[in-house]
């Protein structure tokens, strides 16, 4: 796992979270995970699949794009 690519990813989905005022919990749900391995992803300790990873967009509205930029 790239680690770096995992902070990135996991700070850029907590932003949006905390911007669209969303729980963890909640976003976990929309995306079909659970609350534990969403926090995981957040936390830059498990880099999500592809499948999850448009999931956990979807369930945050954001754009395919956004991790160009994620912050």
């Amino acid at each position: 796992m790239d680690e770096a690519v995992a902070c990135q990813v996991g700070v850029g989905l907590r932003g949006a979270r905390l911007r669209a005022g969303l729980t963890l919990a909640q976003v976990a749900d929309a995306a079909g995970l659970a609350p534990e391995a969403y926090v995981r992803i957040e936390r830059g300790k498990l880099l999500p699949s592809m499948p999850t990873l448009v999931a956990l967009c979807r369930a945050l509205s954001l754009s395919a794009g956004w991790l160009r930029n994620p912050s």
